[in-house]
């Protein structure tokens, strides 16, 4: 049979989920060098340390603007680009196109660029909480790299919509190394397919502690027990409160609780003047997600769990 040119419609081209953002500036993206290092003697003389070099970042005119590092003279120095493109081009192969599509990028950095973050959330993989719960859960990794490291730091969690609150639920080393043939990542296959079966794992917890009733005393004395002063203390349970409004008495809300510490900067939970002076914002925030996902494996919260 002839082709009907007239009534004939092409395929849609796919897009590439990851082109869109990656188009656009990006504070993790910025020129980085190398320099030499040295000691000047107390004839004022520069001798240089042959062992060491320092990674620097610069302008995009090639001017030293500060010190990331300092690493061995055998150091290859990755550009963010590289490494992350060989994130995401591993991304392809493991996750279905399908729930790569309509993926939400963030970029972040600290100490001006000696940690990067780059998170990935995936609107296609979620799930939905019943009864009071009110959350809309999505799929979320966050990617941390350093210059002057050969290691990739990935956190794994989920994104509750509904809040924005963030949780972290795993995490995994992979490293990388620069070879004459490219840049070989090691282990990150295995991590992404980790950390998605661990979002699958979790959703029947969360649905649990949707379902699971918490006695007000029961979650003042985990407040207590968690919380490293009495003004953090104070500000959990007040949190609670709100979430208990919106979510019922129940675990989930909780949990909730810990995670708008670990994922909101203003307000009641602002960050120290200085950490915001030392651009540190990024990395504090990471460490309270890291701190709230020892808690829900600590033993205070095990018991509450047992005993709700």
């Amino acid at each position: 049979m002839p082709l009907d040119l007239f009534n004939y419609t092409p395929e849609p081209v796919q897009e590439d989920p990851f082109d869109a953002h990656n188009a656009l500036p990006s504070p993790i993206f910025f020129p980085v060098a190398e320099r030499l290092v040295g000691w000047r003697t107390r004839k004022e003389t520069y001798e240089p340390i042959k062992t060491h070099k320092a990674i620097i970042r610069t302008t995009d005119k090639g001017d030293s603007v500060r010190v990331l590092d300092v690493v061995g003279s055998g150091y290859k120095l990755i550009h963010n680009k590289e490494l992350f493109a060989a994130v995401e081009n591993t991304m392809r192969k493991q996750i279905p196109a399908t729930d790569l599509q309509g993926v939400q990028i963030k970029d972040r950095v600290a100490g001006w660029g000696r940690m990067c973050y780059r998170e990935y959330v995936f609107p296609k993989i979620r799930c939905t909480l019943t009864s009071r719960a009110r959350s809309d859960i999505a799929f979320r990794i966050i990617v941390q790299n350093g210059y002057g490291g050969s290691a990739l730091r990935t956190h794994s969690g989920a994104i509750d919509f509904f809040c924005t609150n963030g949780m972290i639920t795993g995490d995994f080393h992979s490293t990388y190394n620069k070879h004459t043939s490219g840049l070989v990542l090691s282990g990150i296959d295995r991590t992404i397919e980790r950390a998605i079966e661990s979002f699958t794992t979790n959703k029947e917890r969360w649905s649990k502690w949707a379902e699971t009733p918490v006695k007000h005393q029961a979650a003042m004395d985990l407040f207590k027990e968690l919380a490293s002063s009495a003004k953090l203390q104070d500000n959990l349970a007040a949190q609670y409160l709100h979430e208990r409004d919106a979510r019922g008495d129940n675990l989930w809300a909780v949990y909730s609780a810990l995670t708008y510490y670990a994922s909101h900067s203003e307000g009641e939970f602002k960050m120290r003047s200085t950490t915001e002076a030392q651009d540190t914002g990024a990395s504090t925030m990471l460490g309270r997600e890291l701190k709230v996902a020892q808690w829900v494996n600590s033993d205070p919260w095990r018991k509450l769990e047992a005993v709700a």
